[in-house]
Protein backbone atom coordinates (compact mmCIF):
# COMPACT_ATOMS: atom_id res chain seq x y z
CA UNK A 1 0.00 0.00 0.00
CA UNK A 2 2.98 2.54 0.62
CA UNK A 3 4.52 1.54 -2.59
CA UNK A 4 0.91 2.29 -4.32
CA UNK A 5 0.90 5.86 -2.37
CA UNK A 6 4.35 6.81 -3.58
CA UNK A 7 2.99 6.38 -6.81
CA UNK A 8 -0.19 8.84 -5.67
CA UNK A 9 2.87 11.37 -4.66
CA UNK A 10 4.33 11.38 -7.97
CA UNK A 11 1.24 11.49 -9.79
CA UNK A 12 -0.89 14.11 -7.38
CA UNK A 13 2.08 16.68 -9.13
CA UNK A 14 3.84 15.26 -12.34
CA UNK A 15 0.23 14.86 -13.92
CA UNK A 16 -1.00 18.46 -13.46
CA UNK A 17 2.54 19.78 -13.84
CA UNK A 18 3.44 18.27 -17.05
CA UNK A 19 -0.44 19.18 -18.95
CA UNK A 20 0.48 22.67 -17.93
CA UNK A 21 3.79 23.10 -19.55
CA UNK A 22 2.64 20.92 -22.49
CA UNK A 23 -0.45 22.66 -22.68
CA UNK A 24 1.46 26.32 -22.81
CA UNK A 25 4.20 25.13 -24.84
CA UNK A 26 1.59 24.55 -27.64
CA UNK A 27 -0.52 27.86 -26.64
CA UNK A 28 2.91 29.67 -26.56
CA UNK A 29 3.43 28.71 -30.78
CA UNK A 30 -0.15 29.24 -31.52
CA UNK A 31 0.07 32.78 -31.68
CA UNK A 32 -0.82 33.77 -28.11
CA UNK A 33 -1.90 36.75 -27.09
CA UNK A 34 1.03 38.05 -25.57
CA UNK A 35 4.30 36.50 -23.74
CA UNK A 36 4.37 36.17 -21.18
CA UNK A 37 0.91 34.78 -20.57
CA UNK A 38 -0.94 33.29 -17.12
CA UNK A 39 -0.74 29.96 -17.30
CA UNK A 40 -4.65 29.27 -17.54
CA UNK A 41 -4.69 31.31 -21.20
CA UNK A 42 -3.76 27.97 -22.20
CA UNK A 43 -7.11 26.53 -21.70
CA UNK A 44 -7.90 27.61 -25.07
CA UNK A 45 -10.05 25.95 -27.45
CA UNK A 46 -8.15 23.30 -29.58
CA UNK A 47 -5.58 20.79 -28.38
CA UNK A 48 -3.35 23.38 -25.48
CA UNK A 49 -7.22 23.25 -23.73
CA UNK A 50 -8.04 19.46 -24.00
CA UNK A 51 -4.48 18.57 -23.05
CA UNK A 52 -4.60 21.72 -19.85
CA UNK A 53 -8.49 20.27 -19.06
CA UNK A 54 -7.48 16.31 -19.51
CA UNK A 55 -4.12 16.95 -17.08
CA UNK A 56 -5.83 19.20 -14.49
CA UNK A 57 -8.73 16.81 -14.14
CA UNK A 58 -6.59 13.29 -13.70
CA UNK A 59 -4.10 15.37 -11.61
CA UNK A 60 -7.11 16.39 -9.20
CA UNK A 61 -8.71 12.68 -9.43
CA UNK A 62 -4.79 12.21 -8.02
CA UNK A 63 -4.76 14.91 -5.64
CA UNK A 64 -7.84 13.62 -3.82
CA UNK A 65 -6.79 10.24 -3.56
CA UNK A 66 -3.75 11.05 -2.69
CA UNK A 67 -4.42 13.37 0.18
CA UNK A 68 -7.77 10.44 1.26
CA UNK A 69 -4.46 7.75 1.78
CA UNK A 70 -1.66 9.76 3.35
CA UNK A 71 -2.90 10.44 6.29
CA UNK A 72 -3.75 6.20 7.02
CA UNK A 73 -0.49 5.25 5.98
CA UNK A 74 2.02 7.69 7.84
CA UNK A 75 2.10 7.76 11.64
CA UNK A 76 0.55 11.74 13.02
CA UNK A 77 2.15 13.82 15.78
CA UNK A 78 -1.14 15.37 15.70
CA UNK A 79 -4.21 13.59 14.06
CA UNK A 80 -6.77 16.19 14.13
CA UNK A 81 -4.98 18.08 11.98
CA UNK A 82 -5.08 15.12 10.06
CA UNK A 83 -8.28 15.26 9.71
CA UNK A 84 -8.31 19.21 8.82
CA UNK A 85 -5.61 17.66 5.95
CA UNK A 86 -7.89 15.10 4.60
CA UNK A 87 -10.57 17.72 4.12
CA UNK A 88 -8.66 20.13 3.09
CA UNK A 89 -7.10 18.13 0.36
CA UNK A 90 -10.37 16.64 -1.03
CA UNK A 91 -11.59 20.02 -1.45
CA UNK A 92 -8.61 21.27 -3.12
CA UNK A 93 -8.11 18.13 -5.36
CA UNK A 94 -12.23 18.52 -6.33
CA UNK A 95 -11.63 22.12 -7.66
CA UNK A 96 -8.69 21.42 -9.48
CA UNK A 97 -11.32 19.03 -11.38
CA UNK A 98 -13.77 21.83 -11.82
CA UNK A 99 -11.18 24.07 -12.63
CA UNK A 100 -10.53 21.95 -15.54
CA UNK A 101 -14.31 22.34 -16.64
CA UNK A 102 -14.11 26.64 -15.74
CA UNK A 103 -11.83 28.47 -18.36
CA UNK A 104 -10.63 31.97 -17.80
CA UNK A 105 -12.26 32.90 -21.36
CA UNK A 106 -16.10 32.00 -20.53
CA UNK A 107 -16.03 31.06 -17.33
CA UNK A 108 -14.10 34.29 -15.24
CA UNK A 109 -16.16 34.49 -11.97
CA UNK A 110 -16.31 30.38 -11.40
CA UNK A 111 -12.41 30.26 -12.72
CA UNK A 112 -11.45 32.63 -10.45
CA UNK A 113 -12.78 30.97 -7.43
CA UNK A 114 -12.16 27.39 -8.34
CA UNK A 115 -8.06 28.35 -8.91
CA UNK A 116 -8.18 29.70 -5.82
CA UNK A 117 -9.42 27.07 -4.15
CA UNK A 118 -7.46 24.40 -6.02
CA UNK A 119 -3.94 26.17 -5.82
CA UNK A 120 -4.57 27.66 -2.55
CA UNK A 121 -6.28 24.94 -1.18
CA UNK A 122 -3.39 22.68 -2.59
CA UNK A 123 -1.01 24.66 -0.44
CA UNK A 124 -3.00 24.65 2.53
CA UNK A 125 -3.64 21.09 2.28
CA UNK A 126 0.16 20.39 2.34
CA UNK A 127 0.71 22.82 5.55
CA UNK A 128 -1.92 21.09 7.64
CA UNK A 129 -0.55 18.00 6.45
CA UNK A 130 2.84 18.56 7.78
CA UNK A 131 1.53 20.16 11.15
CA UNK A 132 0.10 17.00 11.63
CA UNK A 133 3.06 15.52 10.76
CA UNK A 134 5.29 17.51 13.57
CA UNK A 135 8.50 15.68 14.69
CA UNK A 136 7.84 12.52 12.41
CA UNK A 137 8.51 14.35 9.42
CA UNK A 138 11.84 13.40 7.43
CA UNK A 139 14.03 16.05 7.45
CA UNK A 140 14.19 16.32 3.53
CA UNK A 141 10.34 16.19 3.64
CA UNK A 142 10.62 19.34 6.19
CA UNK A 143 12.99 21.08 3.80
CA UNK A 144 11.41 20.81 0.57
CA UNK A 145 7.86 21.87 1.82
CA UNK A 146 9.77 24.64 3.31
CA UNK A 147 11.12 26.02 0.39
CA UNK A 148 7.77 25.31 -1.26
CA UNK A 149 5.82 27.09 0.82
CA UNK A 150 8.34 30.39 1.15
CA UNK A 151 8.66 30.04 -2.82
CA UNK A 152 4.85 30.19 -3.11
CA UNK A 153 3.84 32.58 -0.47
CA UNK A 154 6.84 35.02 -1.75
CA UNK A 155 5.40 34.83 -5.54
CA UNK A 156 1.74 34.71 -4.49
CA UNK A 157 2.52 38.25 -3.17
CA UNK A 158 4.69 39.73 -6.24
CA UNK A 159 2.02 38.52 -8.45
CA UNK A 160 -0.90 40.25 -6.86
CA UNK A 161 1.37 43.52 -6.80
CA UNK A 162 2.41 43.11 -10.12
CA UNK A 163 -1.03 42.42 -11.36
CA UNK A 164 -2.85 45.26 -9.82
CA UNK A 165 -0.15 48.03 -10.82
CA UNK A 166 -0.26 46.82 -14.36
CA UNK A 167 -4.53 47.07 -14.14
CA UNK A 168 -4.68 49.85 -12.06
CA UNK A 169 -5.63 53.19 -14.01
CA UNK A 170 -8.12 50.22 -16.99
CA UNK A 171 -11.25 50.59 -17.02
CA UNK A 172 -13.34 46.46 -17.57
CA UNK A 173 -16.30 48.33 -18.57
CA UNK A 174 -17.06 47.09 -21.90
CA UNK A 175 -13.77 44.87 -22.47
CA UNK A 176 -12.87 41.51 -23.52
CA UNK A 177 -10.98 39.62 -21.13
CA UNK A 178 -8.39 39.35 -23.67
CA UNK A 179 -8.45 43.25 -24.68
CA UNK A 180 -8.24 43.74 -20.55
CA UNK A 181 -5.16 41.72 -19.72
CA UNK A 182 -3.95 43.31 -22.89
CA UNK A 183 -4.07 46.54 -21.27
CA UNK A 184 -2.86 45.02 -18.07
CA UNK A 185 0.44 43.96 -20.32
CA UNK A 186 2.96 45.76 -18.49
CA UNK A 187 1.86 44.19 -14.85
CA UNK A 188 1.46 40.57 -16.40
CA UNK A 189 5.30 40.40 -17.39
CA UNK A 190 5.55 40.38 -13.79
CA UNK A 191 2.47 38.64 -12.29
CA UNK A 192 2.92 35.68 -15.13
CA UNK A 193 6.12 34.49 -14.62
CA UNK A 194 5.47 34.99 -10.32
CA UNK A 195 2.93 32.73 -10.98
CA UNK A 196 4.84 29.96 -12.31
CA UNK A 197 6.77 30.07 -9.47
CA UNK A 198 3.64 30.14 -7.28
CA UNK A 199 2.58 26.78 -8.44
CA UNK A 200 5.85 25.41 -8.64
CA UNK A 201 6.63 25.82 -5.12
CA UNK A 202 2.32 24.08 -4.77
CA UNK A 203 4.35 20.90 -6.86
CA UNK A 204 7.07 21.04 -4.89
CA UNK A 205 4.96 20.82 -1.38
CA UNK A 206 2.43 17.87 -2.86
CA UNK A 207 5.76 16.06 -3.69
CA UNK A 208 7.28 16.14 -0.65
CA UNK A 209 5.90 13.48 0.81
CA UNK A 210 7.53 10.79 -0.90
CA UNK A 211 10.34 11.02 1.60
CA UNK A 212 7.59 10.26 4.64
CA UNK A 213 6.67 7.55 2.44
CA UNK A 214 9.48 6.02 1.46
CA UNK A 215 10.68 6.03 5.48
CA UNK A 216 7.50 4.39 6.34
CA UNK A 217 8.44 1.65 3.79
CA UNK A 218 12.11 1.28 4.90
CA UNK A 219 10.90 1.05 8.08
CA UNK A 220 8.66 -1.66 7.61
CA UNK A 221 10.63 -3.56 5.10
CA UNK A 222 10.66 -5.22 1.74
CA UNK A 223 7.60 -6.61 2.86
CA UNK A 224 5.96 -3.35 3.53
Amino acid sequence: MIRNSVALAHLSWALPASSLVLAMLVHGLDEPRAVPFFISEADAPGLQGWIFSIGLTLGGFAQMAYAWRLGGELGAQRPGWWRIANGVGMVAGANAVLLARYDMWNHLDPHVVTSMLAFGGGLAWALTAHLAMGDRGTVAGRRERRRGFFASATAFIVMIVAFRWGGNGVDPTDLTTAQFLNEAQAGINIAAPAEYVLVAGLFLCLASFRHELRSTTQGKGPGA
